[in-house]
């Protein structure tokens, strides 16, 4: 009885661990203008695509991006922050769309299940976004994370599977010792 209960806590953890690399995920891809408020400690878990994004950038787009990310608040929604890029750098547009067409097309192959839970994590994401020259809040991300782990436990094994094979990164992250002891402890209550 006792492996059995070890058994099922490695089994729930291992899917906290998924959904945390999941979360660092779609957070990388929903902050549009700069990785500064992104501790350090968690950047070298962010996908591949958006590193490259941000390393591939000029001083100048780095500059454009610093201005548009100081009036993130000003934005109605994604769509309109991507129109004030373009009139400001029509190449740096191009390359935003890349990523975010990349993204939303992992996110379109999803099926309805899957899809709506990724969709409800990126809009708590945004949600945490701070406001111009403050933090991110760590106890309302904290806490963020504990409510999508819930939504997550309540998913069906099929759906599950589906965003483990759609987001094969996270495997790679979440077999990563560091990250372990990360989301461990990140998700402690104070």
């Amino acid at each position: 009885l006792q492996a059995v209960k070890k058994l099922s806590w490695t089994f729930k953890m291992y899917h906290q661990l998924i959904l945390m690399a999941l979360i660092g995920v779609i957070m990388a891809n929903v902050v549009p203008f700069s990785m500064s408020n992104i501790p350090e400690e968690y950047k070298e878990f962010i996908p591949e695509e958006v590193k490259n994004f941000y390393k591939n950038l000029t001083q100048e787009d780095r500059q454009i991006l610093r201005e548009l990310a100081s009036k993130h608040a000003t934005f109605t929604n994604e769509d309109a922050a991507l129109e004030a890029l373009k009139n400001k750098s029509d190449k740096l547009y191009q390359k935003a769309v890349e990523l975010r067409n990349f993204v939303k097309a992992k996110i379109d192959s999803l099926k309805p299940d899957a899809k709506a839970f990724v969709d409800e994590i990126i809009a708590k994401v945004r949600s945490l976004r701070p406001e111009d020259g403050q933090k991110l809040d760590m106890e309302k991300l904290k806490q963020a994370a504990r409510d999508i782990i819930a939504k997550y436990e309540a998913l069906n094994e099929e759906t599950k599977e589906e965003l483990k094979a759609t987001f094969p990164n996270t495997t790679k992250i979440i077999t990563n010792e560091k990250f372990k002891r990360i989301a461990n402890s990140f998700l402690q209550k104070n």
